[in-house]
């Protein structure tokens, strides 16, 4: 019986060294992954502009094919949208469907999702552009005037003897700094316009190219987007654990319904926002109608900050033609967004980001301060999918504590009691912060003397189980 006690205790003392080892590597592991990750972070941040030169020819070779995607990305939901409605006829004509008629009604949900793109582009073609056309060259031919308007005005505010001197000296200036620009800066630019003008045309033509070719190849896209679906999914599972594929499927389709779904409600709410800004100027009989709906529909794409870049030219721009009706159109932008912030905006979005104000005005000024206008209208979305994945990770790394996943029990949280394994709490906690400190030392002293306890606990599990076996 001593024999096997000093044995049964030997043993706990090897499990012990074993699993306090293993902590050690898994905690080296960890912390060799973030460092890489920082540096490869920190390398891309500041060597942006050499990466993007290098990987520059390869996105102008694959541009067609991204294309493709994007166009087949924004077209799926509406080819979901048929196919589903297809589908359920089929069904309740015929109690089944043979998969060659699900292949059949795969192809005429595409050809509805182009022909519904290419209605768009039609209407675009057909009504919108020769309308911006107009009004852009109405203002073009009004531009002297709205100058004399400006110029009266200033004139106007001759009562006061030196503030129509300082007035008069800071038009001088402005006129002369013009006046430099233009003949130092303008008119070379404009030369050097003009000899590119050539090679502007033939950029014109490769964007073309791209989204002709792109649209062919999004239609090969959605038709096999099932198979690509699948395909993905049997990589997955040859590859990892099934429990860990599943949580890759599961976090990748909770990735795309925050992505795809802000992108598809956002494209939604702007176009909404738009005609019925296009048809209320209409009503009240407002200059630049259709150029004006243009620009706020455009910039509402853009979260928090897109209503008030389309405003404010559209307000300038019906303001210099009538002061009146710019007034009215500011009162009538202001009660439009806020319908669609407080009401059009959650019906159609939800929560489908699941970000703060704060991380929402993070990512459109990180995203476009990075990557310009796409990155404004990108941010978001990419940013929410970040903060998904993120979340996710912590979440999972807490449950493994079997310690609380709600934020709000952290909020007055004191520290962590390794003995009870639970969150103390100033108002309800037996030791003060400085008792706990003293008997601990730290909390990285803490959070060893929380491995030991567990690690002996699994110890004692592991040789009360041999002890069981004999």
């Amino acid at each position: 019986m001593v024999k096997m006690a000093e044995k049964n205790t030997e043993e706990k003392k090897e499990n012990v060294e074993k699993l306090s080892i293993r902590g050690m590597i898994r905690q080296a592991t960890v912390y060799l992954f973030v460092l890489a990750v920082s540096i490869i972070f920190i390398f891309i941040l500041f060597k942006w502009s050499e990466i993007h030169k290098a990987f520059g020819g390869l996105i102008k070779i694959l541009a067609p094919v991204i294309a493709g995607l994007v166009i087949a990305y924004i077209l799926l939901p509406v080819v979901d949208f048929v196919e589903r409605r297809l589908l359920k006829i089929e069904w309740a004509m015929h109690g089944k469907t043979p998969n060659r008629m699900k292949k059949i009604v795969r192809g005429i949900s595409v050809a509805c999702a182009m022909a519904f793109a290419l209605g768009i582009i039609f209407i675009l073609g057909y009504m919108v552009l020769p309308q911006l056309a107009a009004s852009i060259a109405q203002i073009i031919m009004r531009f002297p005037s709205y100058t004399r308007q400006v110029t009266d005005w200033f004139e106007s505010l001759q009562y006061d003897g030196q503030f129509s001197q300082d007035l008069q000296d800071i038009i001088n200036q402005t006129m002369n700094y013009l006046q430099t620009w233009m003949k130092d800066d303008f008119y070379p630019q404009l030369r050097a316009g003009i000899n590119t003008f050539t090679l502007s045309i033939m950029n014109v033509l490769q964007f073309l190219y791209n989204i002709v070719i792109g649209a062919i190849i999004s239609i090969y896209v959605m038709m096999s987007t099932n198979t690509f679906t699948g395909q993905a999914k049997k990589i997955a599972y040859a590859v990892l654990k099934p429990d860990i594929a599943n949580s890759l499927i599961e976090v990748v389709r909770h990735c795309n319904q925050i992505f795809g779904g802000f992108i598809t409600g956002k494209l939604i709410d702007s176009a909404i926002i738009g005609v019925v800004c296009f048809i209320v100027l209409n009503l009240i009989h407002m200059p630049y109608a259709m150029l004006v709906s243009v620009i706020v529909g455009v910039t509402n794409v853009i979260p928090f900050f897109g209503p008030y870049i389309g405003a404010i030219p559209s307000v300038i721009l019906i303001g210099l033609t009538n002061f009146r009706q710019g007034i009215i159109f500011l009162v009538f932008i202001i009660i439009l967004q806020q319908i669609d912030g407080n009401i059009l905006g959650p019906k159609i979005l939800g929560n489908s980001t699941g970000l703060s104000p704060f991380w929402v005005v993070f990512a459109i000024l990180v995203g476009g301060g990075v990557f310009g206008f796409p990155g404004m209208l990108l941010g978001v979305p990419v940013f929410a999918v970040i903060y998904y994945l993120i979340k996710t990770f912590v979440e999972y790394a807490l449950y493994k504590k079997r310690m609380p996943l709600e934020t709000q029990k952290y909020i007055r949280a004191d520290g962590y009691d390794i003995e009870t394994e639970e969150l103390i709490y100033s108002d309800n906690a037996a030791e003060t912060r400085k008792e706990r400190r003293e008997r601990y030392g730290s909390y990285k002293n803490v959070s060893i003397e929380r491995d030991k306890k567990r690690e002996k606990q699994k110890a004692n599990a592991a040789a009360e189980k041999d002890g069981q076996d004999e």
